[in-house]
């Protein structure tokens, strides 16, 4: 494996975790893009979704793909693929860091199930010959190959068209794909989220709306993908005005910003001296 290639894995990965970041943390489900499957691991490009509640609840499932929504399992890892196809190298390797997590963790094979997500859409011939014949609903394959039977393929592009899939599908290698998402986050997903998120989603959006069909390559560090959404929180933010920008936020937390002890923690000693000589002036006036 080169390494400009894991640098495109990880890269992608990041921005799918991002996301899943975004959505899924505030309720309750924990994400983690670095995940050790074994002492003195390789550097995996893999995702794990780990859920507190026996099931998962009508929140969670608007913000998750089919595929994943329909699994019992309280953990979730997802090996993602964004600009290679798939191959012999992309089961065993699922297989493998399953295997090895599930041995760390000493987990049952009902608590973790697995997820191989493809970009790019896989040929039939090439997702047949690994035993993938079975779809379970649109864009879903289980295979009938014993090996790889625990495996369950999600082909972003051939997924439905509906706003819990959009959250992934923004990131399918066709141009149409990633427009109808961004256009359906848009008019229906934007009102759940937050506007760091928004602000993040506006970039990627910049970012890959230029790219054509099945060309997915990024050059962003891991620092920049955690950045990014800033600067445009930065540009639009003095632009929103200020009953939008308060709304929602508790007001017992606005208020105490502008309590006198936070406001004058912030006085350097000159100020500090010379507010005591008008307070010292207007006391001498209210006493006269």
């Amino acid at each position: 494996m080169d390494d400009e290639n894991t640098t495109k894995k990880t890269l992608w990965h990041q921005i799918l975790g991002r996301i899943f970041e975004f959505l899924l943390t505030p309720l309750g489900i924990t994400v983690s893009t670095n995940v050790d499957v074994m002492a003195n691991p390789p550097k995996a490009d893999i995702l794990l979704l780990k859920r507190l509640d026996q099931n998962w609840t009508e929140e969670q499932l608007e913000r998750l793909p089919d595929g994943i929504r329909e699994s019992n399992a309280p953990q979730i890892l997802i090996e993602f693929k964004a600009t290679e196809s798939l191959s012999k190298e992309t089961f065993i390797q699922a297989a493998a860091y399953e295997h090895f997590y599930k041995q760390s963790q000493e987990l049952k094979d009902e608590e973790i199930q697995t997820f191989v997500l493809c970009a790019i859409q896989p040929q039939k011939a090439n997702r047949e010959q690994y035993g993938y014949h079975i779809q379970v609903r649109r864009g879903v394959y289980q295979s009938d190959n014993i090996a790889f039977s625990h495996i369950t393929l999600i082909s972003l592009n051939e997924l439905p068209d509906e706003l819990h899939n959009a959250w992934v599908t923004c990131l399918a290698s066709k141009k149409l794909k990633r427009l109808n998402a961004f256009n359906r986050l848009k008019s229906e997903g934007f009102d759940l989220i937050p506007k760091p998120f928004k602000w993040f989603l506006a970039e990627l959006w910049q970012l890959i709306s230029i790219k054509g069909d099945d060309d997915m390559t990024l050059d962003l560090s891991p620092q920049q993908i955690e950045d990014m959404g800033q600067m445009w929180g930065d540009i639009l933010l003095p632009t929103i005005p200020l009953e939008k920008r308060l709304a929602g936020a508790n007001p017992v937390e606005v208020i105490n910003l502008f309590k006198q002890t936070n406001q004058l923690g912030k006085l350097s000693f000159s100020e500090i001296e010379e507010l005591e000589f008008h307070l010292k002036n207007l006391k001498q006036q209210k006493k006269g």
